[in-house]
């Protein structure tokens, strides 16, 4: 045993093992993998929730409609005005079928401050014009919506203005009740996701092409409104900003997302309400709800 005083002891301290430059670079890589792997995973999760909320939104316009003509015998009509064809201009009555149901969609203070005896682009209606809506908003669409809406009712079948021999459930003053669906309520649709851009787009009150529109179109179709010098009879089909297609509501209640290869055929054969054919190749099965056979046409199950 060592004589020499504690205070005069060498220690010596075993050094500690440190990451090199190498070691670092490798646990980067690994960490740089890992949020390559869960990062679209992360996304795709916000993604089907969004899109679970926006098939919320078109159920609750669904059971709005369900309700109307429970109170009316007939379903709100597209849009109100003196004369037709609707051009997409601030420039007419264009009451629609969103105004009729507000009260239905709990929102009857909106209503009350609408005055539905002048146009709704009228100064007198100034509020409405300055207000979005909630329930009308897409997730996945813009964050600032201002007045717009991301859902549009079915005029027509085909590429054609808005007026009063339309084919669809919505258009210019004439109402359609259940019974003048001669195709079915599964087998017509109600409602579908639209996009337009602030400059184009006249607001979720206006019965135009802002809550208008057909199934002469394909799904998603490259329509820039912004740019284009569209006419302004032109309507537009459905679009959305989910990935690969959009989502539709039909008169049974049934909420589907229609992916952008949809049959065209097919398409137009859900936008017309009285064409007397159901779709080919498509079955209602015991549980009730639509799928197809082998038209591989619409993507996914009822919501």
């Amino acid at each position: 045993m060592s004589n020499q005083p504690t205070s005069q002891r060498t220690f010596y301290r075993v050094p500690r093992a440190a990451f090199t430059l190498v070691e670092l670079l490798v646990v980067i890589a690994i960490i740089g993998v890992l949020l390559g792997m869960t990062l679209p995973a992360v996304q795709a999760m916000r993604e089907i929730a969004r899109r679970n909320r926006c098939s919320e939104n078109l159920a609750n316009l669904n059971r709005a409609m369900v309700a109307y003509e429970m109170n009316y015998g007939h379903f709100p009509v597209g849009t109100h005005n003196p004369t037709g064809p609707i051009q997409n201009v601030a420039e007419g009555m264009h009451q629609n079928w969103v105004i009729a149901l507000l009260p239905e969609l709990e929102a009857e203070n909106v209503y009350e401050t609408i005055d539905l005896s002048t146009s709704v682009y009228s100064d007198k209606n100034k509020t409405i014009q300055e207000l979005s809506l909630p329930f009308l908003n897409c997730p996945s669409g813009p964050t600032n919506f201002d007045s717009r809406s991301s859902y549009a009712a079915v005029h027509s079948s085909t590429e054609t203005p808005i007026d009063e021999s339309n084919n669809g459930m919505f258009f210019l003053n004439q109402p359609v009740a259940s019974e003048d669906v001669r195709d079915g309520l599964a087998y017509t649709l109600f409602l579908g996701e639209k996009q337009d851009g602030a400059a184009v787009d006249l607001g979720w009150y206006s019965g135009t092409r802002a809550t208008l529109r057909n199934t002469g179109h394909p799904i998603n179709a490259a329509w820039d409104l912004d740019t284009l010098n569209l006419d302004p009879l032109t309507v537009g089909g459905f679009a959305s900003s989910h990935p690969e297609g959009a989502q539709f509501s039909d008169g049974a209640g049934g909420i589907r997302f229609y992916s952008n290869s949809t049959d065209q055929e097919l398409l137009q054969q859900l936008g017309s309400r009285s064409d007397g054919e159901i779709p080919a190749n498509w079955k209602t099965p015991a549980d009730g709800s639509l799928t197809t056979e082998s038209k591989p046409s619409a993507d996914g199950d009822p919501q």
